[in-house]
């Protein structure tokens, strides 16, 4: 497994980001200690609606954007396009930039209800506002995940050690293997906690303003049921033993529960977390995302989609994944359904959709041009993260 960086070169790295950041900003960088960027509010920056966002949402009319740094921008599209004061785009639409207690790279986010927004990032960092998007404040973060994942570790470690000591020489030969496993995954817990929080979370999907998930690299999931006071790793119940990444997560009122990983997987629960099955798709790249539409019996038909424009369905009682033919060889990086349809963005800005039947794929717009993170849907346009800030598109008949 790939180790990330040393705590002092990690840290020293994001330094010379954030002051190369701020030169992009519009700030001038001021010389003082270093201090770690999950301690050091988001900057407000003149030139934040033209920083690299890395994922949207919308609310209504709101839509809000995270990114790079800390950077939180939302804006009411219910309002002209140069209402009120704030950062502007590329196309001189005002944004709101929010009041964030990190520096952190957020990479994803999403609404609970009117009010309440989650946002996730690197440093295994979790965010809650209660405001609409507004301000933010920290409830989570990759200390405190480090300090779970050491510990069911070491659990499982204790509780294979007990079982191979009990059992007999016969027994221990075959529990060995076993055993040397878990030994591994204890001492790779514990070296990764000494590097510090470094392993991001990637997505996070909430039921109600109580109970939610976050999922990220690593075989990350944890689960709150307290509004975000407490989290539990729930690593555990997926059948994930060599640790992948979790990198998309989708939830709806039915219980569905999916989880785009690497390898081809998609997990699976229909009881809202509680257990999981494993979807193996015949495919072996990395799934970014899940998308799900339902017939007329409520029975859904799920779409993996990802790397290389690589979209795959399972349809209603059907044993095996079916491939898409996909008219574009970029990766597929956020999904919206339409009814029966489902709406794609892939890293060029280009928008795909299924047809009715959900059998086939078709381009219906052209490349934006700088590459795209994500995208939010608000009335009848489409807005897209990515480097360079939001962008606006009228939205596909």
């Amino acid at each position: 497994m790939t180790k990330p960086m040393k705590p002092a070169l990690n840290r020293r790295v994001a330094w010379m980001h954030a002051m190369g950041i701020a030169l992009c900003l519009g700030i001038a960088p001021t010389a003082h200690a270093f201090k770690d960027p999950m301690d050091i509010p988001a900057i407000i920056a003149p030139k934040a609606a033209k920083a690299l966002m890395l994922n949207a949402t919308a609310q209504g009319s709101k839509v809000v954007l995270v990114g790079e740094r800390g950077i939180v921008l939302y804006r009411d599209f219910a309002a002209g396009a140069e209402a009120g004061s704030g950062a502007k785009d590329a196309d001189g639409r005002v944004w709101t930039q929010a009041k964030v207690p990190v520096s952190i790279n957020l990479t994803s986010i999403r609404f609970s209800s009117p009010n309440v927004a989650w946002a996730v990032g690197h440093d295994g960092v979790v965010l809650k506002s209660t405001d609409g998007a507004q301000s933010w404040v920290r409830v989570f973060d990759g200390n405190k995940a480090n300090e779970q994942v050491v510990a069911a570790a070491k659990k499982k470690m204790d509780d294979m050690q007990a079982r191979f000591d009990a059992a007999k020489p016969a027994e221990q030969a075959k529990l060995e293997a076993e055993l040397e496993a878990v030994q591994f995954a204890f001492e790779d817990a514990e070296a990764g906690a000494r590097f510090g929080p470094a392993r991001p979370m990637l997505d996070v999907w909430f039921k109600d303003d109580n109970q939610g998930w976050v999922v990220g690299s690593y075989g990350q999931i944890f689960e709150t049921k307290d509004s975000g006071a407490s989290w539990t790793l729930i690593a555990d119940r997926l059948n994930n033993p060599d640790f992948r990444h979790y990198n998309g997560l989708y939830g709806d009122s039915t219980g569905l529960l999916l989880i785009a990983g690497e390898a081809g997987r998609v997990y699976r629960s229909t009881n809202f977390g509680q257990s999981w099955e494993r979807l193996d798709t015949g495919y072996n790249g990395h799934f970014y995302g899940t998308a799900v539409t339902r017939n007329d019996k409520g029975e859904a038909t799920v779409y993996a989609y990802g790397f290389s424009g690589n979209v795959y369905r399972l349809g209603p009682g059907a044993a095996a994944w079916w491939k898409l033919q996909s008219p574009t060889k970029e990766s597929f990086v956020q999904s919206f359904t339409q009814g029966t349809t489902v709406m794609l963005v892939d890293q060029k800005g280009r928008l795909a959709r299924t047809d009715t039947a959900g059998t086939g794929l078709s381009l219906v717009s052209q490349a934006e041009g700088k590459p795209v993170t994500g995208m939010a849907v608000v009335g009848q346009s489409v807005v897209l993260s990515g480097q360079g800030g939001p962008r606006v598109l009228d939205l596909p008949r």
